[in-house]
């Protein structure tokens, strides 16, 4: 079978869409790879490896992440990603289509990230099978559960009205320009942005494990939870540095700290905290940041990227962003975990670790302190109940294939 997969987005986005290329891959498939980034990632030699083909549009990245960060000089991250989306999105928009339109041509079927939009535009257009990735299982609606990590109760009688106002919520951010575009292609009109555009009427595939969330009852078919997107064997094949290695042997186990892409939105206060908030809460940190170079500080060692699969086994807790990435980093190391959420969506992915009982209740970053910091620290790595509970939920997250099943559900998907 001839697979396209397509997105937009930083590492936190595209990365799983790469596992799951790989992986389809692995599995015989013929696997077309259109990605469309915004920060420094090299997902070229992960692709010459498995064989996966690779285009990038645009080829070379004119506004990044980080830049657009130092240009726009605001901590606010809805400001960021305004300028983000106006610099970095909506000026290839056209260009990401006609890619994609070509990707569809080629394809049999094709999988699309759900921020990326353009991508069922263009499978709609094409008349090619789309399916759809999504990351977070509250974006997906139900009639019998409410949208998880908003903290709304669970009344089963409140869920659908619950979930008519998060639609209308999503049409605030989505409507306006998806509804402009389709109706520019020739499209059907996108009267809800959640399920017109941002979702497949064929196949969603929802990348979250089951030790954090267990699928409706009314979901059908077309709502899969796969579980956790990740390449495969990524944690096998690195090794630490001689620097990191002979840091890693000289003391306790250390935490591990990842504020992922977010860091850009606020550098120096991210070091400050994070740098601050380890002294004050007696620890060792290995620090993975994408600002400054590799190495080590005291009882710190500052790290541009490891696979956090092969650093956690070494690590006593993790402190995060809460991305989908880190977060499920965290419930597969099976240690606690501290979320320090930039954004609304990182504070959802915080809850729904909190209430599974592998990590503290988040910590807002721009809230947040050194010392308030260093308290949720020494209350993960002080409680007994939560380093159980971290363990037997990585025995759960374990068991689980994402890419496996998500790759047998486009199987399935073809063969309808």
């Amino acid at each position: 079978m001839r697979i396209g997969i397509a997105g937009w987005g930083s590492e936190g986005d595209l990365r799983p869409m790469l596992a799951l290329a790989i992986r389809a891959r692995q599995a015989g498939h013929q696997v077309e790879l259109l990605l469309s980034t915004v920060d420094e990632m090299d997902y070229a030699p992960a692709c010459r490896e498995h064989g996966v083909t690779l285009r990038l549009v645009p080829e070379r990245v004119e506004k990044s992440l980080r830049g657009i960060c130092e240009a726009t000089r605001s901590a606010d991250p809805t400001a960021v990603s305004r300028a983000l989306l106006d610099q970095a999105f909506f000026p290839c928009l056209e260009a990401m289509y006609q890619a994609s339109l070509e990707l569809c041509a080629r394809s049999d079927l094709v999988v699309g990230l759900f921020s990326s939009w353009y991508v069922k535009a263009a499978c709609l257009k094409s008349g090619r099978p789309f399916a759809c990735v999504h990351y977070f299982p509250g974006m997906v609606p139900s009639r019998v559960v409410a949208p998880v990590g908003l903290g709304l109760p669970q009344w089963r009688w409140a869920a659908p009205m619950f979930w008519s106002l998060l639609s209308v919520l999503v049409d605030l951010g989505f409507k306006k320009p998806a509804q402009e575009f389709f109706a520019e292609k020739g499209l059907p009109p996108v009267r809800r942005s959640m399920t017109d555009a941002l979702m497949s009427d064929t196949l969603n595939l929802v990348g979250t494990s089951r030790a954090l969330f267990a699928p409706p009852s009314d979901w059908s078919a077309r709502d899969r939870l796969v579980g956790h997107l990740r390449v495969p064997g990524a944690a096998s094949s690195w090794t630490p540095s001689a620097g990191l290695e002979a840091f890693l042997a000289d003391g306790a186990k250390p935490i591990l700290v990842s504020l992922g892409t977010m860091e850009h939105l606020a550098p120096e206060r991210a070091k400050d905290l994070v740098t601050g908030a380890a002294k004050a809460a007696g620890v060792r940190a290995v620090v993975q940041t994408k600002v400054g170079a590799e190495g080590r500080d005291g009882d710190l060692y500052f790290l541009r990227w490891a696979p956090h699969a092969a650093l956690l086994p070494r690590c006593s807790a993790m402190v995060l962003h809460g991305g989908a990435g880190t977060t499920h980093a965290a419930l597969e190391g099976g240690v606690p975990a501290v979320v320090v959420p930039f954004i609304m969506e990182q504070k959802m992915w915080g809850t729904l670790l909190h209430e599974a009982g592998s990590a503290t209740k988040p910590l807002g970053f721009w809230k947040a302190t050194p010392e308030k910091l260093a308290a949720r620290i020494r209350e993960a790595l002080g409680s007994e109940a939560m380093r159980k509970k971290a363990v037997e939920l990585a025995a759960i997250a374990a068991q689980e294939d994402g890419t496996g099943a998500a790759v047998k559900a486009l199987e399935e998907m073809a063969r309808a």
